[in-house]
């Protein structure tokens, strides 16, 4: 008899732990799903996983719209390109272009190409990016967070990536309407430099974050180096 209650008591402590952690999971949906000012915090925007690195950097990317920073201020939103190339599993080499006060203006070709280092091998989509006479713990991150196809499905093995959400780190700046923007960059690619912007900001604030602060760049009539 002894043993018989003991077991009632154990299955009952079980089942009240099972309906606690339930009822956890289910407030933390919740609290994901309300908008940041009602959760007084910003979401966990973190690299998409799974990730094809080589996929990625197989063709040229174009910014369509992005948010300034001190290295590229507005007048500089013109032709914006960026070039990947493979080093080897955990690194790549960055070239990015772009052009001053209007398409014809003045080439901003990078004077130097930057290092984009992989910081965990099982996460290509977390690197950190800086110039390479730089210590890595002065580079910056460079996340993407949001790509419109997952490797393994077939329209990944149809057509590769064609756009993707870049962030400057996680979301850390809780904004009055709710969104928030990264305190790094912020970047939406294209492979098609005259794309519709559209469905990526639509895919940018599914995610939490401020698309406010994006500015457009001028792409149509642009010859790039």
């Amino acid at each position: 008899m002894q043993h018989f209650i003991l077991t009632r008591v154990l299955l009952i402590l079980l089942a009240s732990t099972a309906m606690a952690c339930a009822q956890a999971d289910a407030d933390a949906d919740d609290a994901n799903a309300q908008p940041a000012r009602q959760r007084g915090y910003c979401l966990n925007v973190k690299p998409v996983s799974p990730f094809d690195l080589n996929s990625y950097v197989s063709a040229e990317w174009y910014v369509l719209e992005q948010k300034t920073t001190w290295y590229q201020p507005e007048r500089d939103l013109f032709c914006v390109r960026a070039n990947y190339t493979l080093v080897d599993d955990d690194e790549i080499e960055v070239w990015n272009t772009a052009v001053r006060d209007g398409v014809n203006g003045t080439p901003r070709e990078g004077y130097m190409k930057l290092r984009g280092i992989v910081e965990d091998p099982s996460n290509p989509a977390k690197l950190l990016v800086g110039p390479k006479f730089l210590p890595k713990r002065l580079y910056g991150p460079y996340w993407v967070v949001a790509t419109d196809t997952t490797p393994g499905t077939p329209e990944f093995e149809a057509r590769g990536y064609s756009w993707a959400i870049i962030s400057g780190g996680p979301l850390t700046k809780l904004k009055s309407d709710g969104s928030c923007e990264p305190s790094g960059g912020l970047w939406l690619f294209h492979r098609n430099p005259l794309a519709d912007a559209g469905e990526i900001r639509s895919a940018a604030r599914s995610l939490g974050i401020d698309t406010s602060v994006l500015k457009k760049v001028q792409q149509e009539g642009c010859t790039y180096p």
